[in-house]
């Protein structure tokens, strides 16, 4: 008798879960709406309670928001490969799509400072063929901004020669006047004796 009871009270209780879970999970799509849905940006939670959290994945990335092809190259540092795969890339796509990107990724390992193969004026060879052949780019914007920064540091690099030249022609002009001080400061101290000598 008793375990009879007991089973008719268990039996309740799954059935209740059970109803509960059928509940939640399956009449959003048996039962008529009350109201239309609300458009919302937040997923529905997981129908089944887990102790562990669930993680939504992550939103779809469109192919141009992927990993920028230079940010790889920044954390592998493969410069001699990055360059190899890009002057490929840039002698088979004359006739078809591509260029730009190997353009610009030209101009890039040849402008960042890291690279080994940082050379400014190659750099720019890139990013103006890449603005001259391909100027309404994403690419062509990114090289636009890249060849103003070159231009910048080049000028900078410009002043800075000519006053390290400067600087060394002064220096030269004080070690020169320098060297004709202590001249004539040994011809006084010359004089100074012979005329001691001439008074005895």
């Amino acid at each position: 008798m008793l375990s009879r009871s007991l089973r008719r009270a268990c039996g309740a209780r799954l059935g209740v879960i059970c109803l509960g879970v059928l509940l939640v999970a399956g009449c959003a799509t048996s039962c008529p709406p009350a109201a239309p849905p609300a458009q919302s940006a937040v997923p529905p939670p997981p129908a089944v309670e887990s102790s562990e959290r669930v993680v939504p994945p992550p939103p779809a990335v469109e192919s141009s928001e992927r990993v920028f092809p230079p940010q790889r190259v920044m954390e592998s540092r493969e410069y001699a490969k990055f360059l190899t795969e890009n002057r490929r890339m840039l002698e088979q796509c004359k006739h078809s799509t591509g260029c730009e990107s190997a353009l610009f990724n030209l101009g890039f390992v040849h402008a960042y400072p890291q690279s080994p193969y940082y050379d400014l004026t190659k750099a720019l060879q890139y990013f103006d063929e890449l603005l001259k052949k391909y100027p309404r780019t994403p690419w062509a914007y990114e090289g636009r901004a890249w060849r103003a920064l070159i231009n910048e540091n080049l000028a900078l690099e410009g002043k800075r020669r000519r006053l390290e030249t400067e600087f060394r022609a002064k220096d030269d002009t004080v070690r020169s006047l320098q060297m004709q001080l202590d001249r004539a400061r040994d011809i006084d101290i010359e004089f100074d004796k012979k005329q001691l000598e001439l008074s005895r």
